[in-house]
């Protein structure tokens, strides 16, 4: 179950960044990738939900009363304020009502700006504002001699509106992170001083050298120049954060993905897949143990297991440490589908404690995997593969489904709905496929003449002129195979049956009767009250809420006479579902505003207006300096 088990929760007055008196260590583990694609990372934030059971009292860096941001301090080169700016509010993948039962400020910390913290000098005086936790104040800006930034595409209009403030107050702004790898145009028009292009261990060094030789760029590109190493990485600074604003932390192994899947935008931010070596994890499990902290731990990887043999080491030493430690953490991750061909493997992950998987399924239809280079989820059934993870593994399985592929057959309404009742997957995240900004797919699709100009530049509107604040708002953004209003019907009729409370619990009551997990170690007795909170606000919560009440107790019901192992999972996956209730009908209102407007105009004439829309070019400057790396002083 979700929840939350740590220090007290300290009053809004209280709670400015401090400097903390314990500082576990410093290191970097992955900045851009912390700041990956829209898709794919703010899946891996909603789905790792930590259990309540699992989840442990932590005691983290007592701090004293004391000013919220301290004076200059005397001899210190350079202030630098972190930001990691807010998302959007009402977004498919910002889970307030999950974070309101469980007691949390927010999911997780980013990772991103925490590893790039732990890449600048010692002398200098950090400070981080997590934004989904709390806003930045004038005086966070006024105390900083260097802002850095790190952005989304869910946070980038936020971040905008942080480059003015924090100009006008006379720092160095400094952005990066994967839309500004990507994008960079928003963030050079919006003013920033310095942009970082590519991963952070190949452009922090520069920019730090600029910063310290007291140079004030205007205008400037930091491109990474090869591929980074993370073979030696510390670990991040978790010791700027309060682990209590957080419902899990997380961690990273690998980046990169080995596959080539046409949609998926890591493969054009990261050269090369690369693996971290067994110690050095553990050694990062150390820091995190050592600090008091117990529960979920996110592995913040694009594809856990692209190199199963390296992966099954990687496993073993984990399982031990594991042990050792008395089993202090679960975790969770995203890996490929093709992972339950292995039963070494599925049986590794269980011994680790490994209780949640990201897969990425798709779509049912071969034709349209093969299509956008996705070979690796062909050739064995969905159904049967799913089933093994839940059953050897003891995991909880969450997918996404894309529609708008081409090569999917006319059907695939019906094959996904049958795929997905076939699998009993709860959570399934389906929206029309969207093509990210320099993706194979996004190129592809701009040579055909496919493209709509909006989604080369811009972030999409939707159909009532808002931004798209997820991929299932945005809707249809090119010219499909497909009929687009079809396309929207048959995804409007997919959410529908998604997400009906008695198909959902349903689903719910039959993965948690499936699961064979391994229990968990029985927590103490104030643990023990805090996860009793927690699944008291989940069930008076379900019992208040008409549609939800039913299908809710009769699945608990079912699960707690067949299998009580399966309650955690089950209790987990209720607390999603208040998320998702209060998401879909917005989600609905927006596609069915588009869809309107299509069948008003006609499919061919709206399609026609939208690849005629006058949107302006990229900024060339952009362009043409990220060309050009700039070599440290």
């Amino acid at each position: 179950m979700i929840g939350h088990f740590g220090t007290r929760r300290t009053r809004p007055d209280e709670a400015r960044r401090r400097s903390p008196e314990v500082v576990p260590g410093k290191g970097f583990v992955r900045a851009s990738n912390a700041l990956a694609t829209c898709r794919t990372q703010s899946l891996r934030i909603t789905f790792v939900l930590t259990s309540a059971v699992a989840k442990r009292a932590f005691e983290f860096t007592i701090r004293p009363n004391r000013p919220a941001i301290p004076a200059r301090q005397t001899g210190c080169p350079m202030n630098a304020l972190l930001i990691w700016p807010k998302f959007e509010s009402f977004s498919f993948w910002n889970f307030e009502n999950v974070c309101e039962i469980t007691g949390t400020r927010y999911m997780t910390p980013p990772l991103g700006l925490l590893t790039v913290a732990a890449m600048l000098p010692e002398t200098w005086e950090l400070r981080l504002v997590d934004e989904n936790v709390e806003l930045t104040t004038d005086q966070d800006l006024e105390w900083a001699d260097v802002v850095l930034m790190g952005s989304k595409i869910v946070s980038r209009s936020r971040a905008l509106e942080l480059i003015t403030r924090a100009r006008g107050l006379g720092n160095i702004v400094v952005l990066g992170g994967a839309d500004v790898t990507v994008n960079a145009t928003p963030y050079a028009e919006g003013g920033a001083h310095i942009l970082c292009v590519g991963e952070a261990e190949k452009t922090v060094p520069k920019l730090v050298a600029l910063l310290e030789n007291g140079d004030r760029p205007e205008g400037l590109v930091i491109a990474a120049d090869g591929m980074a190493d993370i073979g030696d990485a510390p670990p991040p600074r978790f010791d700027l954060i309060r682990h209590s604003d957080y419902l899990y932390l997380a961690l990273q192994y690998s980046r990169g993905c080995p596959y080539t899947c046409e949609f998926c935008n890591v493969i054009d931010i990261f050269d090369g897949y690369r693996f971290k070596r067994p110690e050095q994890l553990l050694g990062e499990l150390d820091v995190v143990y050592a600090t008091g902290y117990r529960g979920q731990l996110d592995f913040f990887d694009d594809n856990f297991a692209g190199n199963m043999k390296k992966a099954k080491v990687m496993l073993r030493a984990l399982s031990q440490w594991q042990k050792d430690h008395k089993y202090p953490f679960t975790f969770s991750t995203s890996m490929t589908l093709n992972i339950a061909k292995d039963e070494e493997l599925l049986k590794l992950l269980r011994e680790a404690r490994f209780k949640y998987f990201l897969v990425g399924i798709e779509t049912p239809s071969e034709e349209a995997l093969i299509t956008a280079s996705k070979p690796q989820n062909t050739g064995f059934s969905i159904a049967e593969a799913v089933d093994r993870i839940y059953r050897i593994a003891g995991a909880t399985v969450h997918s996404g489904f894309l529609l708008g592929m081409d090569g999917e057959p006319d059907d695939i309404k019906e094959q996904v709905i049958a795929c997905i009742e076939e699998t009993s997957i709860p959570w399934v995240m389906s929206s029309i496929i969207y093509p990210l900004p320099g993706t194979g797919m996004s190129k592809r699709l701009e040579r055909e003449g496919r493209l709509f100009p909006a989604a080369r530049v811009d972030l999409p509107k939707t159909a009532n002129g808002d931004i798209a604040r997820d991929q299932i708002s945005a809707g249809v953004q090119f010219v499909p195979q497909r009929d687009p209003a079809t396309l929207v019907s048959d995804l409007l009729e997919i959410m529908e049956y998604s997400y009906n409370p008695a198909n959902y619990f349903a689903r719910c009551a039959d993965v948690a009767c499936r699961l064979d997990t391994v229990p968990n170690l029985i927590p103490g007795w104030r643990i023990f009250a805090r996860n009793m909170r927690t699944f008291v606000r989940l069930c008076w919560r379900a019992t208040k809420n008409p549609s939800m009440r039913g299908p809710f107790w009769k699945a608990f019901t079912k699960v707690l006479f067949n299998n009580s192992k399966g309650i955690e999972a089950l209790a987990t996956l209720a607390v999603l579902y208040t998320h998702f209730q209060g998401m879909i009908p917005y989600c609905r209102e927006v596609l069915e505003a588009q869809r309107a407007a299509m069948l008003e105009a006609g499919s061919e004439q709206w399609l026609a207006a939208q690849m005629a829309e006058d949107v302006d070019s990229p900024s060339p400057f952009v362009h043409a300096a990220i060309a050009k790396a700039v070599v440290g002083a």
